[in-house]
């Protein structure tokens, strides 16, 4: 690796290919005074940032004699979508394997900014994101123009390092690197183990910039049990673009990532235990409408982006920052779908009661994530029932076998999913959720001595023979939210991952990260 700078002397020349067809030379770009040279890479988010603050300041530097472009360490149609979606307005080229202007200008990172004078020689250089010493090096352009220049933009970071330029890498590993790109990119995800056994999307530098939408991907969320892995925001975003997401969900998921981060939460004994558990993300508020999640037919099921790719997006951070890959320290045995992507809307506007975050103290307003703990859905049919009472008994008894058929009491939340038929019919009798809950709760129940048998709690070996045990400690363990669709009377239970103490934890979108 070359470590030295060439900081002083005669600029080398470029070997270098431009969107003209002409040769690009140092001469050519001093012609009309001095040139600013920035060297960048695809991959890299500093070079990204770099040319994003400095694009739109090169059209006024052209006119007063300052000549920036670009030289990318990539091919040149990258170099020219990148350029583009950046918002760069210089001048835009690109050089091959194995990057011999990089080479020669001694590069070890990239960005890297050099001022070149109207004679050809360096006058100045900066590498990384330096905004006061880039500033400098503008002020010295304006110097040898004898006129003014506006600098780089004093937003935060001020200052960031680059990656590691190509020039810095065998001659041998760039060609291979470079011949590797054409490769197929879905396969190679598999063969790096980035999968959860369906195919993902490549998380290139410009899709993982394009997620964090300008947020510092250095912020820590903490650690990913149980591997304990370091969920920085550009690992999440990676995740996100793993599982599909679009940026605009990616404040969901950030949310998620830290409700399930919290201690109370217990993501360590759900990620290792041999129980089925998934982690069902629960979101309310607007930003269920502005990202388009379902609440609505199928809400369980398929065919939604959002739905599937958030919660997605969240299992592969515990998959592959966390390391709880199944068979390795996920030793779940069996598992469930819902471990590949676990998220729902509710329903609001339909729901009769107050939503969750509501209830669980946050505003109507709010937008907020609620993670828990759960089984695979139980569908329940009910199209007889023409009472509450009867409506809730069905509902009640559904979850009786739920986790295990004589393991009563459970502590750990019940989750049931009320479709709108039925939550229609606690609606016409005026039923609050409360008292729902309660009659739910006192519904389900046996006698001690009825629940001996295989696996059973040491409540119910304790308890006299006699004595009425419930399938819940308290009507607090009964989780009710409203989704589906408006025909079919079909509600559905997600039973508790029990054992491990955990809590349901929520957080509001937007207000990770900052």
């Amino acid at each position: 690796m070359q470590t030295e700078t060439l900081s002083t002397g005669p600029a080398p020349a470029l070997s270098v290919r431009g969107t003209g067809g002409g040769e690009v030379t140092i001469a050519g770009l001093t012609a009309g005074g001095c040139a600013l040279v920035v060297f960048v890479s695809e991959e890299c988010p500093t070079s990204a940032m770099a040319l994003r603050r400095l694009g739109p300041l090169c059209q006024a530097w052209a006119g007063a004699g300052l000549t920036a472009v670009a030289v990318f360490e990539d091919p040149l149609e990258v170099a020219v979508r990148v350029s583009r979606r950046l918002g760069w307005a210089g001048q835009v080229v690109a050089e091959d394997p194995p990057v011999e202007t990089s080479r020669a200008y001694r590069l070890v990172s990239v960005p890297t900014t050099v001022l070149i004078d109207q004679a050809g020689q360096i006058a100045g250089r900066v590498t990384g994101w330096d905004q006061p010493a880039l500033a400098t090096l503008i002020e010295q352009a304006a110097a040898l123009l004898g006129t003014g220049l506006a600098g780089p933009p004093a937003d935060e970071p001020l200052r960031k390092p680059g990656c590691s330029s190509k020039a810095a890498i065998d001659p041998g590993l760039v060609a291979a690197m470079s011949s590797a790109a054409s490769a197929d990119e879905i396969e190679e995800m598999f063969e790096r183990g980035w999968t959860d056994g369906l195919p993902v999307i490549p998380p290139t530098a410009e899709r993982v910039e394009a997620m964090l939408g300008g947020a510092d991907g250095s912020v820590s969320l903490g650690l990913v049990p149980p591997a304990m892995g370091e969920a920085t925001l550009e690992r999440v975003a990676a995740c996100a673009v793993l599982a599909g997401c679009r940026p605009a969900y990616f404040p969901v998921v950030t949310a998620a990532v830290a409700a399930a981060l919290d201690p109370a939460f217990n993501l360590h004994g759900q990620a290792v235990t041999t129980q089925p558990a998934g982690q069902l993300i629960v979101v309310n508020g607007p930003v269920r409408e502005a990202i388009g999640l379902n609440s609505g037919m199928g809400a369980l099921g398929p065919g939604f982006r959002a739905n599937l790719t958030i919660g997605r997006a969240l299992r592969l951070l515990v998959s592959l920052t966390g390391g709880a890959m199944p068979g390795t320290l996920d030793r779940a045995t069996l598992g469930h779908m819902g471990k590949i992507g676990f998220c729902i809307a509710e329903d609001e506007e339909v729901s009769p009661w107050e939503p969750l975050h509501v209830e669980r103290g946050f505003g109507p307003g709010q937008s907020v994530v609620t993670l828990i703990g759960s089984d695979a859905p139980l569908s329940i049919s009910d199209h007889r029932s023409r009472t509450p009472e009867d409506l809730a008994y069905i509902l009640a008894w559904a979850a009786a076998s739920t986790w295990s058929t004589n393991w009563w009491p459970l502590a750990e939340p019940s989750v049931f999913v009320i479709c709108p038929e039925h939550a229609a019919m606690f609606r016409s009798a005026g039923w609050t959720k409360q008292r729902l809950r309660q009659y739910m709760f006192e519904s389900v129940h046996k006698p001690a001595a009825q629940l001996r048998r295989g696996e059973t709690t040491p409540f119910v070996h304790a308890a006299d023979p006699a004595a009425q045990v419930p399938k819940w400690a308290s009507p607090e363990s009964i989780v009710l939210l409203v989704a589906g669709g408006e025909a079919g009377r079909y509600s559905a239970v997600l039973g508790p991952c029990t054992g491990m103490g955990f809590q349901i934890v929520s957080r509001e979108v937007g207000l990770v990260g900052r």
